[in-house]
C-alpha cells in the first residue's frame, strides 16, 4: 500500500517536470493548439512568493473606546482597541520610521478614497442636505458618533439592539435630508 502510494507520488511529480502547454479556445481549456487557431497560451505556473514581503510587519492604527488613534505593533484588541487600518512596513527598521511609513500610506490611501468619491459626484458625507442645512447634517453625524460610541461599551443584549436601532433611524433620517 505504501509503495503504490510513494510510486503515484513519483509519476504525478514526473508528470508536473514534463507540464504541457494549456490553451484557451472561448471558453474552453484544452492540451491542444485551438482548431480556428486563435485560441491563447495559458500560464498555469504556480503563482510565485511575494519576495518584497519577506522582510515586512505589520503596523496596527487602534482606536481606543474614547475615540484616541495610536498606532501599534501588536493587534488592537490586545489593547483593547478596535482596529481601523493595518499597514505593511519594513521590518528591520526602527519603530518611529515604521509609524512614519504607516501614517504616509494611510494617508495616501484616504486621498485615494476621497478622489474616488468624488469622481463619483458624491458629495462629503454629512456636509450639506438638500436645502443646504449644514446644522441639520452636523447634527444627524453627532447623534450617531454618540450612539458609536455607546455601542462600544459593554451594554447587554437589549441595550445593544436598542443602541443599533437609534443608530439606524438617526441614518435614515440623515438620508432623507440628503446629507
Amino acid at each position: 500500500m505504501r509503495l503504490t502510494f510513494l510510486a503515484s507520488l513519483l509519476l504525478i511529480a514526473c508528470g508536473m517536470a514534463h507540464a504541457q502547454q494549456v490553451y484557451r479556445c472561448g471558453n474552453q481549456y484544452s492540451g491542444e493548439p485551438c482548431a480556428s487557431g486563435g485560441g491563447r497560451v495559458v500560464d498555469v505556473s504556480p503563482p510565485v512568493r511575494n519576495l518584497d514581503a519577506a522582510g515586512a510587519s505589520q503596523v496596527f492604527l487602534c482606536v481606543s473606546n474614547s475615540g484616541a488613534r495610536f498606532w501599534s505593533p501588536d493587534h488592537c484588541r490586545e489593547r483593547g482597541a478596535l482596529v481601523e487600518r493595518i499597514e505593511s512596513v519594513p521590518a528591520g527598521v526602527p519603530w518611529e520610521q515604521q509609524v512614519d511609513i504607516a501614517d504616509q500610506q494611510t494617508r495616501q490611501g484616504y486621498a485615494v478614497q476621497q478622489r474616488a468619491a468624488q469622481q463619483r459626484g458624491a458629495a462629503s458625507p454629512g456636509v450639506t442636505g438638500a436645502s443646504g442645512d449644514t446644522s441639520r447634517c452636523a447634527h444627524f453625524n453627532q447623534q450617531v458618533e454618540y450612539y458609536d460610541r455607546l455601542a462600544r461599551q459593554p451594554q447587554s443584549g437589549a441595550s445593544q439592539s436598542w443602541i443599533a436601532q437609534q443608530r439606524k433611524e438617526a441614518r435614515d433620517q440623515q438620508f432623507r435630508v440628503r446629507c
